[in-house]
């Protein structure tokens, strides 16, 4: 005669049975698999947990996580922190042209589509009239408009060694925004010094805004200590100066929060949450070392980011094992011509060496 036990058991076993054959309703929304998958930050979709595919640089789109997060309007408005809708969002739509605005919200990694997409008229190269598909082709942008990669290859081919070639960019570190302008102006520590001392950054901050500083570097200092390096840990501090200056809201708040915004922001220069970098951290374990809310920190962060005016692979904001990786510490206008001066002629390069506007010459570092 079955006992109790024997009922519970085979009942247990039937159920265990029919949740083996019952199929799953979990896949990824772009590319249909079903294993690994993960949830997008964004719009709270099933998508492949396969970013540590991506090898930086390749550019290369063979992550469904990276290409919903980095190519698309919903991805933009939730990194942005806009409030309500991305299809209806009045900022999403200001901050692109129309062609890519179109694109970010029509292409293949989204998962619902811009409704009612506006019209533009196509891009053309400047000098063959092609049609450039700003979204999917390579292109160069000059004074005369877009340039398409043949037309593009054509003319740096021809470029003539100009006298005076090279005009670096702005100096980010003029702080706009929230955070007035007039601040110090800092270079990039060295890989291989320690940290600037705190007492010779403090020199550089107004004395109401001092104790907050300290609060803030010792946040960040133990947070760098424990999870990050010592790169971090010099950026955090030169960042917090550039923050704690006159006119900004960092005396507003908890200094954690502030700690926490520091390293979100540093991090999505240095693409941080990237899984195939060392370090990486996602963003709630970031905010999970400061003990606060991820949304508190991403609120912070954006202040910063907008203050500061950064941008990923910010050249003066880089870490420095970063600086050969990073394409936009090696642009220059070249003849009225944005170039990657590592592809210019070795003469060319060592005017730039000589100005100090790149660490070393490309050409003899190839040779060697």
């Amino acid at each position: 005669m079955p006992t109790r036990q024997n009922k519970e058991q085979r009942r247990k076993a039937r159920k265990a049975k029919r949740n083996k054959t019952k199929p799953s309703n979990r896949a990824c929304g772009l590319c249909g698999k079903t294993t690994n998958l993960t949830k997008t930050e964004c719009c709270g979709q099933w998508v492949c947990d396969d970013e540590d595919q991506y090898v930086l640089f390749s550019y290369a789109r063979n992550s469904c996580h990276r290409n919903h997060s980095r190519y698309t309007l919903c991805g933009f408005h939730h990194m942005e922190g806009h409030a309500g809708r991305w299809q209806d969002c009045q900022k999403c739509r200001e901050a692109f042209e129309t062609e890519m605005y179109v694109w970010y919200g029509t292409n293949e990694y989204n998962f619902e589509k811009l409704p009612n997409p506006p019209n533009y008229e196509p891009t053309r190269c400047h000098a063959c009239s092609r049609v450039i598909i700003l979204g999917e082709e390579a292109y160069s942008y000059g004074k005369s408009g877009y340039s398409c990669q043949e037309c593009t290859a054509k003319k740096y081919d021809d470029l003539p060694l100009p006298e005076d070639p090279l005009s670096p960019a702005d100096d980010p570190h003029v702080i706009t925004g929230v955070f007035p302008a007039g601040n110090p102006q800092h270079q990039i520590p060295d890989a291989q010094v320690p940290p600037p001392e705190l007492d010779e950054l403090e020199a550089e901050v107004p004395e109401p805004y001092r104790a907050r500083f300290a609060e803030i570097c010792e946040q960040t200092d133990v947070f760098c200590d424990a999870h990050l390096n010592d790169e971090y840990k010099a950026l955090c501090r030169v960042m917090t100066v550039a923050v704690c200056q006159d006119g900004s809201p960092v005396l507003r708040g908890k200094p954690q929060s502030w700690a926490a915004g520091v390293v979100y922001a540093l991090g999505q220069v240095n693409f941080l949450t990237d899984p195939s970098r060392q370090p990486h951290l996602t963003s709630r374990q970031t905010a999970e070392g400061f003990g606060v809310s991820v949304g508190n920190m991403q609120a912070k962060g954006k202040v910063i980011r907008e203050g500061l005016d950064l941008m990923p692979f910010d050249p003066d904001w880089t870490l420095p094992s970063m600086a050969d990786e990073n394409p936009l510490m090696w642009m220059f206008e070249v003849n009225g011509m944005l170039v990657d001066i590592r592809m210019a002629p070795r003469e060319v390069q060592v005017v730039a060496y000589e100005k100090g506007l790149i660490p070393y010459i490309p050409a003899d570092q190839n040779e060697s």
